[in-house]
């Protein structure tokens, strides 16, 4: 009988330690889950930290590589690459980059929101592959008024004499009007 007690007392103290080793490493290891999803939260944060960083680098470097390119450019040339940026934006369906760069009193007569703009642009010009032909360019003081012919190759039957009124205040800092088609 003395057997079979002390069997039962090791066989409960051998299960009680092992129940505690169980609960040991479950507590352990939900804490080590818990660091861990922690750290790859933290590194997913500093990843995506560091793409927006990269981003906002690569449009600087974009921007600062524009405005070296137009120093060396005469006025024409500038003014057609500053029209061709905003096209560019249509084309693409950027609207709220195109629409960035209207004129305030223009946008707040014509286009008081960037959905004005867009159903106007998509309405007015070619869907795709938008060509400008620039036919001639003016200067009255500080503005730029630049004459186009708008077509695409996708429609032969499209084409819509459009003109621009530019004020560049500085390189790659421009602001464009246009005449608005009913």
């Amino acid at each position: 009988m003395k057997n079979s007690f002390f069997d039962t007392v090791m066989f409960k103290v051998v299960f009680c330690i092992i129940a505690v080793i169980i609960i040991i490493l479950v507590v352990v290891n939900t804490i080590y889950s818990r660091k861990s999803k922690n750290n790859t939260d933290e590194s997913s944060n500093n990843v995506l930290e560091q793409n927006i960083l990269t981003a906002e680098k690569i449009e600087e470097n974009t921007n600062e590589l524009e405005i070296e390119d137009l120093k060396d450019k005469d006025e024409r040339t500038r003014i057609q690459q500053y029209c061709g940026k905003f096209i560019r934006y249509v084309e693409n369906k950027e609207y709220d980059k195109a629409y960035a760069l209207l004129y305030p009193d223009f946008k707040n007569n014509y286009f008081p929101t960037v959905d004005d703009f867009a159903k106007y642009a998509q309405e007015k010009f070619p869907s795709t592959l938008i060509t400008v032909e620039y036919n001639n360019i003016e200067r009255q003081g500080k503005y730029y008024i630049l004459f186009t012919t708008i077509t695409t190759p996708l429609n032969t039957d499209y084409e819509m004499e459009q003109k621009f009124i530019l004020i560049e205040n500085n390189f790659n800092d421009f602001q464009l009007s246009f005449d608005v088609k009913q």
